[in-house]
Parts: C-alpha cells; structure tokens; sequence
C-alpha cells in the first residue's frame, strides 16, 4: 500500500512539473498550410512559447512569459520555427542547406 502511494505522489509531481516547464504536448492555437513554389503543401501551425525572460526574478520554475510563435513542416516531418509571415522562407532556407 506504501508503494503505491509513493508511485502515486512520484507520478503526480512528475505531471504537474512537466506541465510547469512546458514538457507536454504543445496546445496549438492556430493552424493552416503554405504553398511551395514546387508544388507542395506544408502544414503550419501556431502555440504558445513559455521563456523565463520576465522584467522581475521569481524563485518558481516554470513558465514566466507566454508568446505565440509559428512552426512549419518540413517534407520529412520535422517542425521548424518560423515567423507567421515567412514560413515559405523558412521551409526554401532548410531545403537549401540541406542540399
């Protein structure tokens, strides 16, 4: 019964911290796609950045400072940061320096 209050209490403190430092799925707030000048479609998507740039110190951890930022699927499936406006720019410079 101990062991299992333990497991409990371990697996309940894991959750909230990963939650506090932004370790769980990201919670997308926007989605669409760009068009490629070779044709393809590429998925966009927007969330929220947590960052511990704040103006004051706090002794918590976890996330001071929520801005929303942009993401941009590669062909391969990977995500890479973009800005909302060049996302295409960001997909041509990662093609470009991977050839």
């Amino acid at each position: 019964m101990v062991w299992a209050l333990v497991v409990f209490v371990a697996v309940a403190a894991a959750y909230i911290l990963a939650w506090q430092w932004d370790l769980l799925p990201r919670d997308v707030i926007a989605t669409g796609t760009i068009q490629t000048r070779d044709g393809k479609t590429l998925k966009t998507r927007q969330f929220y950045r947590s960052t511990r740039e704040d103006a004051y110190k706090s002794p918590a951890p976890g996330p001071l400072k929520r801005e929303a930022v942009w993401e941009v699927q590669l062909p391969s499936g990977r995500w890479i940061d973009c800005d909302g406006a060049d996302c295409l720019a960001a997909y041509e410079k990662s093609a470009g320096s991977a050839g």
